[in-house]
C-alpha cells in the first residue's frame, strides 16, 4: 500500500448533516417524525390540537408530504459488502473460543484473516476508484487503510503473546509494511542498476539509504552503499563492516535480553569512538548516518520520518531495542513534542498514542467515530474480549455498561446490517453471539423486516422458530396472509393462517372463503382444504370448512348417502355459520330429490325443517347472509316435505 493512502482520519468520522425538506407548510405548521421499520424515519407535519371539537385545519388543503430519510453507510456499498460476508464467517469462527488469556495462537490466527479481508477490501476498492467519477472509492481506500494500519498495531500489543514482551521487532515490521516508500525507492534504484554510481543518476539516493537504516532494512542498506561509486574506499568499507556487526535481537537467536543489551552497547561504543576519531569525517553523510546509528543524533532523525510514530520506533532501534510494551508511552510522548505537541494530533494519532498506553477504552470510543460504520470497532473489541484483554479495563469506567464492552457493539452493528435487505441475515448471526440483549433486540426486528418474497417470508419464520419466537412467526405468517388476501389468493392466506396457528385469523379466513362460495359458487383452493388432516382444529369455523369440503367430496363419489349425512350433521352441530345455513339447505335440494330410496331419514328431514324455519323466523343479520327469498323458502319447503313423506312410507318404524 502506497504512502499516499494515508490519510488523516479526521477527515474520516461520522459527519454530521443538516437535510433541508423543501415544504413550506412545514414552517407554517410543524413536524413530526416517526420510526419506520428499522433504520428509516417518516418525517412529516404536524400540529397540536387546541381545540376539543374536530374542525377542517386552517392550512387544508395542502399538499405536503411524508418523508422517508435514512442514513448512508459504507458498508452497503456493493463493493465493501463482499468485506461485511468475509468477516462474518471469521466472526462467527471467533465465537467458538473459550475467552481467555491462553487462546492468543487462536485470536492471532482470526486476527490475521480479518486483516487480509481489509486488504482485499481495500485491492477492490482501488481497482474502483481508477474507474472514471469513482473519486470516492478513494475516500473508502483511506478509511479502510487506516483501519488495517491501527489493527495491525492492536495485533502487535494485544494480540500476539510476544515472548519477553519484546515488541520492537514488530514495530519495525510495522513501519516498514505500512511505510514502503523506502522499499520502493530501493527497488527501483536497484533494479537494473548493477553498476556503481547510483548517488549521481538519484537525487533520492542518501534519503533512501537513511529511511531503510531507520527502519531497520539493513541488508537492503547495505546493497544500496554498493551501488555508490566510492563503494571501494576506505571509508565505505569501514561503514558496511560496522552495519554488518550490528546486533540484532532475535527471541530465538540463544541470548538472553541482558547479554544482548551488552553487545549492543558495546557495538554501539566502539561506533561512537570511531566517529570521534574521524573514521568517517571524509562523507559527509556517512558520518550523518553514523552519528544517528550510534544514538548520538535521534533528533537528526525526524526529517526523515513523516510522523511522529516513525520517529519513536527509529530511535527506539538505536537507543533501547529490547524496550517493553509499557514503556513504549513514555517514548512515545516524547516524540510527539517533537511533531508539535499534543494539540498537533490527528485522531489517528490519537489512537496509535491510546493504545500505546494500553488505554482500550479510549482507543474503542475514538474507533466508533470513524465512518466505517462501527465495523472495526465491533469485530476488534470482540476479538481483544476472546483473547481476554478487556479484562484491563478499569471496573469504573464499566459502570453502568453492559457486564461485556463488546456486547453493545456488536449489538449496534448486528442491528445496522438488519436494515439491509442482503445483510439480515448477517446480522442475525451477530445478535445470535450477544448474550444478553440479542435475542431481545432480534426479537423486535425480525417482525420489522420486510420479506418481499414468500422465501424471505419463510427464512424469517425459520429463524425466529430456531430462537423460541413462536409469536414472531405467527405475526410473519399473518402479515403475508393478509398480503395473499389483499391480492385474491384466499389459498395463499389460509396457508399462512395454518402456519401461524392463529385460530381467529384462521376463522377469518375461513369465512373469506365461503363468503366467496356462497358469492361465486366455487369453492377454491381444494387441493389444501381436502388436505387439512388435524390443522382444521385450530378453530371450529375451519373445522366446518374442512367437513364442507369432504362433503363435496363424498358427494361427487356417488356416496349420497354418506354426503347426506354428512350435511345434517354440519347443521345440527351448530359448527355452521348461520349465515352458511341457506347454502347447505340449497345443497340439499339434490339429494332430496333423488330418484331413489330417500337418502334423509325421517329424523335427518326433520332436523332440515327446523333448521329452515328458525331461518325464516329469525333470519341472520350477518353481512355475508344471502336473502331468503320467497321462492327459494317455497322450493326448499316443497323438497323436504317430499323426502318426509317418502322417509315414512319407505320406513314407517321411524315416523312413529
Amino acid at each position: 500500500m502506497l504512502r499516499s493512502f494515508f490519510t488523516d482520519m479526521d477527515d474520516a468520522r461520522e459527519p454530521y448533516f443538516t437535510t433541508v425538506l423543501p415544504e413550506k407548510v412545514f414552517e407554517d405548521v410543524g413536524i413530526t417524525a416517526q420510526w419506520l421499520g428499522i433504520d428509516r424515519i417518516g418525517v412529516h407535519t404536524y400540529k397540536k390540537p387546541t381545540q376539543k371539537v374536530d374542525a377542517e385545519s386552517s392550512f387544508a388543503p395542502c399538499d405536503a408530504k411524508v418523508y422517508h430519510l435514512r442514513t448512508d453507510t459504507v458498508l452497503f456499498d456493493p463493493i465493501v459488502r463482499k468485506l461485511v460476508n468475509e468477516s462474518n464467517a471469521t466472526f462467527i469462527a471467533g465465537q467458538k473460543i473459550t475467552p481467555s488469556a491462553g487462546a492468543r495462537p487462536e485470536t492471532l490466527k482470526l486476527s490475521i484473516q480479518y486483516r487480509s479481508i481489509i486488504r482485499a477490501c481495500i485491492e477492490d476498492l482501488q481497482k474502483e476508484s481508477m474507474k472514471p467519477k469513482k473519486e470516492m472509492y478513494q475516500q473508502y481506500v483511506s478509511i479502510f487503510y487506516n483501519i488495517e494500519f491501527i489493527w495491525h498495531l492492536t495485533e502487535i500489543l494485544l494480540v500476539n503473546a510476544l515472548p519477553g514482551d519484546i515488541v520492537l521487532p514488530h514495530l519495525r515490521e510495522w513501519i516498514r509494511f505500512h511505510f514502503p516508500s523506502g522499499d520502493l525507492l530501493a527497488s527501483q534504484i536497484v533494479k537494473g542498476r548493477a553498476e556503481t554510481g547510483a548517488e549521481a543518476r538519484h537525487p533520492d539516493y542518501w534519503p533512501t539509504v537513511i529511511t531503510l537504516l531507520l527502519q531497520g532494512s539493513i541488508d537492503s542498506a547495505r546493497t544500496m552503499l554498493k551501488l555508490h561509486s566510492q563503494c571501494d574506499s576506505e571509508v565505505f568499507l569501514e561503514a558496511d563492516k560496522v552495519l554488518g556487526t550490528m546486533p540484532e535481537y532475535s527471541v530465538y537467536g540463544g541470548l538472553s535480553v541482558s547479554e544482548f543489551n551488552s553487545r549492543f552497547s558495546s557495538w554501539q561504543a566502539e561506533l561512537i569512538n570511531k566517529v570521534n576519531a574521524g573514521v568517517f569525517s571524509s562523507s559527509k553523510n556517512l558520518q550523518n548516518i553514523m552519528n544517528m546509528i550510534s544514538g548520538e543524533s535521534v533528533l537528526e532523525m525526524k526529517q526523515y520520518c513523516s510522523t511522529w510514530y516513525e520517529l519513536m520506533v527509529a530511535s527506539l532501534m538505536y537507543t533501547e531495542p529490547t524496550v517493553k510494551s509499557f514503556d513504549l508511552s513514555f517514548h512515545a510522548n516524547k516524540c510527539i513534542m517533537q511533531f508539535g505537541g499534543a494539540a498537533r494530533l490527528s485522531l489517528t494519532d490519537h489512537i496509535v498514542l491510546s493504545l500505546l498506553e494500553c488505554n482500550l477504552h479510549d482507543v474503542i470510543k475514538k474507533l466508533q467515530s470513524t465512518c466505517d460504520s462501527g465495523w472495526a470497532a465491533a469485530h476488534l473489541t470482540n476479538l481483544l474480549f476472546h483473547c481476554g484483554r478487556l479484562n484491563v479495563i478499569d471496573s469504573k469506567i464499566m459502570s453502568g455498561m453492559p457486564q461485556r464492552i463488546d456486547e453493545e457493539l456488536v449489538l449496534e452493528y448486528g442491528t445496522l446490517l438488519m436494515s439491509h435487505k442482503s445483510l439480515w441475515q448477517a446480522g442475525v448471526s451477530y445478535l445470535d453471539h450477544c448474550p444478553t440483549l440479542g435475542a431481545p433486540r432480534l426479537h423486535l426486528l425480525l417482525p420489522r423486516l420486510n420479506p418481499r418474497t414468500e422465501a424471505k417470508a419463510h427464512k424469517i419464520i425459520q429463524i425466529a422458530l430456531d430462537r423460541n419466537m413462536p409469536d414472531v412467526a405467527a405475526g410473519v405468517c399473518k402479515v403475508e396472509g393478509m398480503k395473499s388476501l389483499k391480492r385474491r389468493r384466499l389459498g395463499h392466506a389460509l396457508n399462512w393462517a395454518l402456519q401461524s396457528q392463529d385460530s381467529g385469523f384462521a376463522a377469518f379466513l375461513a369465512d373469506k372463503v365461503l363468503e366467496f362460495y356462497a358469492r361465486e359458487g366455487v369453492l377454491g383452493s381444494l387441493d389444501l382444504l381436502d388436505n387439512l388432516g388435524s390443522c382444521m382444529l385450530v378453530c371450529d369455523r375451519l373445522t366446518f370448512l374442512g367437513k364442507y369440503c369432504e362433503f363435496h367430496q363424498v358427494y361427487r363419489s356417488g356416496e349420497l348417502k354418506k354426503a347426506a349425512g354428512l350435511l345434517v350433521s354440519l347443521l345440527a352441530s351448530k359448527i355452521c355459520p348461520k349465515y352458511f345455513w341457506l347454502t347447505l339447505l340449497t345443497d340439499a335440494l339434490p339429494l332430496l330429490e333423488t330418484q331413489d330410496s330417500p337418502v334423509f331419514s325421517y329424523k335427518d328431514t326433520c332436523e332440515l325443517i327446523a333448521c329452515l324455519e328458525e331461518l325464516v323466523m329469525e333470519g341472520s343479520d350477518h353481512p355475508r347472509s344471502a336473502p331468503l327469498s320467497d321462492d327459494k323458502n317455497r322450493l326448499i319447503r316443497l323438497a323436504l316435505t317430499k323426502n318426509l313423506v317418502r322417509a315414512c312410507v319407505h320406513d314407517p318404524s321411524h315416523c312413529v
